[in-house]
């Protein structure tokens, strides 16, 4: 079974009471050694991280392949890994050379995931501006993925993005427990504003979670609060039947950059605190 409706966490290090273990992506603005940033999540208390998968050159180096164990050693949970999303548009090519090009990518990195023990790939489904409509090859090229994901025993996230109509397209053609959606908060304000079609009828296909917040015109990932999402509605319509963890991908303003990482980090797991409040709450009535 993959983790959709399933997805119970443990870590050594930060132990959650919680129903929803909170989590920030190990990228979050601040120029710092991988190592580095990783403590201060820890020490800031949150109990999860993500990472992007490829390598970090400058100006501290290190390979993606050492970034799993050293996540682990943290006592942090490995909630999943990122994958680059450049040429992503090509699962959708009439083209069948094209399409195996994308596809051979992404079961490198299905299996990069079960070789390092993590239990969950997030992926784009377009690149760019221009962006192609949801299509036959591309519901085909997904489930060659999810077919190599269910016997490795790892989960697909489609992430949403500029589109709002290719992840239920695919939600809705492949019914594996091993594919499922990031719900992208500052994206699905942009294409959907308030309409939270996803989540009523996909939300038993959330698996994990992008938040962060905007002032409606650009994807600015700031801190949920700084912007103007209203995060009671999110709570009013988040799934009943989550059980993974509540992860942000802010980074700080200019403002905020001023101040220590540390600052940063401690107002990041406040104000995730305060939804995670509001999502228990809407839960507990529902």
């Amino acid at each position: 079974m993959g983790i959709v409706g399933s997805y119970f966490f443990k870590s050594e290090g930060n132990l959650m009471t919680n129903q929803y273990p909170l989590g920030i992506f190990s990228w979050f603005g601040y120029v710092l050694p991988f190592p580095e940033r990783l403590r201060l999540i820890n020490e800031a208390g949150f109990a999860a991280t993500s990472i992007w998968w490829e390598d970090e050159d400058t100006p501290w180096q290190i390979k993606k392949e050492s970034m799993p164990k050293l996540v682990k050693e943290m006592g942090l949970i490995l909630e999943n890994l990122h994958v680059p999303y450049n040429d992503s548009s090509e699962m959708w090519s009439e083209n069948k050379s094209v399409r195996s090009g994308f596809i051979q990518r992404h079961i490198r990195w299905l299996q990069d995931c079960a070789g390092y023990g993590i239990p969950m790939m997030v992926m784009h489904l377009t690149e760019g501006i221009t962006t192609p409509q949801p299509n036959g090859y591309g519901a085909e090229s997904m489930l060659e993925l999810v077919k190599v994901a269910e016997k490795l025993g790892v989960t697909i996230a489609i992430e949403n993005t500029r589109r709002n109509d290719n992840v239920p397209y695919l939600l809705s053609k492949i019914p594996s427990s091993y594919l499922g959606f990031c719900y992208d908060s500052s994206h699905y304000f942009l294409t959907d504003k308030l309409d939270f079609h996803l989540f009523d009828n996909y939300g038993e296909r959330l698996v994990t979670t992008h938040l962060s917040d905007n002032d409606g015109l650009e994807d600015r990932h700031w801190l949920l609060e700084e912007g103007i999402i209203d995060w009671s509605q999110v709570a009013r319509h988040f799934p009943t039947s989550y059980r993974g963890c509540l992860t942000l991908e802010a980074y700080p303003t200019a403002e905020e950059r001023e101040g220590s990482p540390q600052l940063f980090l401690k107002r990041a797991l406040q104000k995730l605190i305060t939804l995670q409040s509001l999502v228990e709450l809407e839960s507990s009535t529902k």
